[in-house]
């Protein structure tokens, strides 16, 4: 998948390495899902705890697309597959559309016991690299290409 569009991918087949390489990552409890209480985080909680990650129906990806900013470090990381996966099959959702700019930490938001990103595993960071290289491939994001340079530097340095 390497530094392709998404038009020359077998998208099948790094669907399912996708997910290998998460199988580690831990199921979260309800409560973990969100790292605070309010409306929002709490509907987030409940529409996502009833699913395990790639159980996550479509039309529930549909309405939780532009959520990732509001899950905990674990559910990022438990969840994250399911987005991809909701990106690659399903480019017009608002997962594809916020997708760019919700793969590397962000100011704030991702400090000490909130960084997102500081669990993954090594399989984790190279997997969803493969992804970002592809994106960054594709002539599609042109207009997300400032977040995709900065998203490119932080999972190759990390990985």
């Amino acid at each position: 998948m390497i530094a392709r569009p998404r038009s020359e991918v077998d998208v099948a087949d790094y669907i399912d390495r996708l997910y290998r390489a998460f199988a580690e990552a831990p199921r979260r409890d309800r409560d973990e899902s969100t790292p605070h209480r309010c409306c929002e985080c709490d509907e987030v909680a409940a529409r996502l705890s009833r699913y395990a990650a790639r159980d996550v129906p479509d039309d529930e990806m549909l309405r939780l697309g532009d959520s990732l900013p509001l899950l905990s470090p674990k559910a990022f990381r438990y969840y994250l597959p399911r987005f991809i996966e909701f990106c690659l099959t399903t480019p017009e959702s608002s997962a594809e559309a916020v997708m760019n700019c919700n793969l590397a930490p962000s100011g704030d938001l991702d400090v000490g016991e909130r960084n997102r990103f500081a669990q993954f595993s090594e399989a984790e960071r190279r997997v969803v690299l493969e992804f970002v290289e592809c994106r960054a491939a594709s002539p599609d994001y042109e207009s997300d290409r400032k977040f995709l340079d900065e998203v490119l530097g932080f999972w190759r340095g990390a990985s």
